[in-house]
């Protein structure tokens, strides 16, 4: 048994100093690939504990809401437009995934949006790309409810701007792209912009998705052990490592959005490596918008 599994199996969990405690063994020790239902289950375990996600009553709430059937037509064809293509191009996730259950969470998402419009005013039932960022989480958890269960609370309590109507935390976090960029690359950044390129042109999928757009999805899950211990801001870093890591190529060629329009495969170990690195080098009031962005929908990045 890991140090991380007997973790799990002390009481109580939720206080801040286990928190700190399960951050600094996802840290140390890492969630090992899962290979099978066990690992997979470790890793959604903890990913739950991480978000503070409760899962009582999960079962029976999520039955509720798949009773209901179909949320209202506007809202189900954009659903139904999106879930056939989810990972559709990855084996592992297509034979472990089926769209049925992509489309019965994000149809409870969405009712469960519509049943709180006071609560969830800010928060859309839909926007594209959300069954992306479910991906990985229907992936790792080893039933629906749980897994809809976790996807509410990361909508909800930790990427919330990034889901109203506007995307306003994804905007913001295309503007930091760029800002940490220019600091940590000051020549990959000055190519990028003379070609045109912002990340409001590139880099709008692999914020909104908190990069599950990219392959391979094991090393995603890796990347999110990571972000559910240390906060979901450290994307955008993750993001510019992907750029740094690939820059000799970028810099070197005609057409540099091809390269970008679809990242290549990374390892995450190298990427959280490198994006935790970059930490020390971003200002103070840069790293706290970096924060900020995820939370406060009234924020203006300039």
């Amino acid at each position: 048994m890991s140090s991380i599994e007997k973790f799990l199996n002390q009481q109580p969990l939720i206080v801040h100093s286990s928190l700190a405690q399960l951050r600094y063994l996802v840290l140390s020790e890492g969630i090992p690939i899962a290979k099978d239902k066990p690992a997979a289950r470790l890793r959604s375990n903890v990913w739950s504990v991480l978000a503070r996600s409760s899962m009582d009553g999960a079962t029976s709430d999520y039955v509720s809401l798949v009773r209901r059937g179909p949320p209202p037509h506007s809202v189900y064809s954009k659903i139904k437009n999106d879930t056939f293509r989810t990972l559709n191009t990855d084996p592992q996730f297509v034979a472990c995934v089926s769209e049925d259950a992509i489309t019965r969470c994000l149809s409870c998402f969405a009712w469960s949006v519509i049943d709180n419009p006071e609560e969830d005013f800010e928060l859309s039932t839909y926007v594209q790309g959300m069954n992306v960022l479910l991906a990985p989480i229907l992936y790792t958890c080893p039933s629906e409810p749980m897994a809809f269960k976790l996807f509410q609370s990361l909508c909800h309590d930790h990427i919330r701007t990034y889901l109203n109507q506007s995307l306003t935390g994804v905007h913001n976090g295309a503007k930091l792209l760029d800002m940490c960029l220019k600091v940590i690359d000051p020549k990959l950044s000055k190519f990028l912009a003379d070609n045109l390129l912002t990340a409001e042109i590139y880099g709008i999928p692999s914020i909104l998705t908190l990069s599950s757009c990219t392959k391979p999805l094991d090393q995603v899950c890796k990347l999110w052990d990571f972000m559910f211990a240390y906060g979901f801001h450290m994307n955008i870093l993750f993001i510019v490592a992907q750029l740094v890591v690939i820059r000799g190529r970028i810099l070197k060629s005609n057409s540099p959005m091809n390269l970008l329009r679809v990242f290549p495969e990374f390892d995450a170990e190298e990427i959280i490596r490198l994006g935790v690195g970059f930490v020390a080098k971003l200002p103070t009031q840069m790293y706290d918008l970096l924060v900020r962005h995820l939370e406060d929908p009234d924020l203006i990045v300039d």
